[in-house]
């Protein structure tokens, strides 16, 4: 039964993405002119001969750790903050309105914004950042607020070292709300980072290479960097998942 499911879910993927390129050929074959809209069989062998150029693996180098330090710091800084509001009403009440405020500020003023305060090198990765945070904060936040409460009283007259308990308790049963938050940030964060890298024109960049290639009218390469984007997030996705079956196997 498990099997057939499987190979349900692998079929049914097949499906979906043979239908995401039929739509789009349909679309292509419609307004029938490559630089409006260019051929997808044309996109997926341009994005083929990317990964013939040695540039191609700098380029992906650079964003993946933009995008990993972009990451790294707003799950720090979600998290502690998460982690305390959910410790003390009277924080969660103050950070309120500064979450209200990043989550609804149009990110156009943003990055114009931190473009001109950071300059344009800093910029992607603060950008990022703003993006990321509130949504991590949210996460921590209600995986602490629903914790057990008596089970912390217990954890608490056992031991003083917060560590053990953030390492026994909080992460552990909050697990389901920090993996969506992980796998919301990575899809945001990438789409985030790469406009981020299109406005402030980054070097080494999937962004900059996304705005040359436009500027160029090479629509197909356009395609073939945002598909790679695309497949970036699904890599940096799964990776978790990954090494969690590995490591139930072991």
């Amino acid at each position: 039964m498990k099997v057939s499911i499987i190979k349900n879910k692998y079929f049914l993927t097949i499906l979906s993405l043979t239908s995401i390129f039929l739509v789009l050929y349909l679309v292509y074959l419609k307004i029938d002119n490559e630089i409006i809209f260019p051929n997808p069989i044309t996109s997926l062998m341009t994005f083929a001969d990317l990964f013939k150029q040695s540039n191609t693996y700098v380029i992906i180098g650079y964003t993946f750790l933009r995008l990993l330090i972009s990451l790294s710091i707003s799950f720090l800084i979600g998290g502690i903050l998460g982690i305390i509001a959910g410790r003390f009403k009277i924080v969660r009440i103050f950070f309120k309105p500064w979450m209200i405020i990043f989550r609804s500020t149009p990110l156009a003023s943003v990055i114009v914004l931190i473009m001109i305060i950071l300059g344009m090198d800093r910029s992607p990765y603060v950008i990022c950042m703003l993006m990321l945070i509130p949504i991590i904060y949210e996460a921590f936040l209600h995986g602490i607020l629903s914790l057990d409460k008596e089970l912390m009283q217990v954890w608490r007259l056992d031991t003083r070292f917060n560590f053990r308990i953030l390492k026994k308790v909080i992460f552990p049963m909050s697990s389901s709300f920090i993996n969506t938050a992980f796998s919301q940030s990575v899809g945001l964060g990438i789409k985030v980072l790469v406009m981020a890298e299109f406005v402030c024109y980054t070097p080494n960049s999937i962004g900059k290479a996304l705005g040359q290639s436009a500027n160029n009218l090479e629509y197909a390469e356009v395609f073939a960097w945002s598909l790679l984007a695309v497949i970036l997030v699904v890599l940096v996705d799964l990776t978790p998942k990954i090494f969690k079956k590995i490591s139930i196997y072991k």
